[in-house]
């Protein structure tokens, strides 16, 4: 299968991070009734996950961007660059608000190890997530400046 172009596996994962997107947008939209309706107390812990899910929102929006470079055989512009630096940073602040979850959990909530087991794999996968953006941002900043200087000398 192609990557880059109309029919390219990048249109078809924009399709599918756009479903993804109103999906994740409902769900939040729905959150706060779901927890009324299936008695569930409200605390810290599950106030977190509005900003969260909001940033993560953010986050997959960008990647649709990067999925539309692809889709139109442009990956190497400084709009990539733009998209992976701002999915870095929103990978960041999400890794940022899991951890401060995962304090109100530790101080006062009384949930399971696991839990907080899987909280804390959550917040060090997004936070590695950043480090790798961070590097993929730099070698498309690299391709970019060289391809310039190509296209200058020709």
């Amino acid at each position: 299968m192609k990557v880059k172009g109309k029919n390219g596996i990048g249109s078809l994962l924009k399709i599918l991070l756009w479903i993804g997107m109103i999906i994740g947008g409902m769900a939040l939209l729905f959150l706060c009734p779901m927890f009324y309706w299936l008695d569930i107390k409200f605390d810290w812990f599950l106030l977190m996950i509005y900003p969260c899910g909001v940033c993560f929102l953010i986050f997959m929006y960008q990647f649709i961007g990067l999925f539309q470079m692809l889709e139109i055989n442009s990956p190497f512009c400084k709009k990539t660059i733009s998209y992976l630096n701002k999915s870095m940073w929103f990978s960041y602040i999400i890794s940022g608000l899991i951890f401060v979850a995962l304090i109100f959990m530790i101080c006062g909530y009384s949930y399971t190890l696991a839990v907080k087991c899987c909280i804390l794999f959550i917040g060090v996968l997004f936070f590695g997530v950043g480090i790798a953006l961070f590097i993929l941002k730099e070698l498309f900043r690299e391709a970019i400046d060289y391809k310039e200087e190509n296209d200058l000398t020709i």
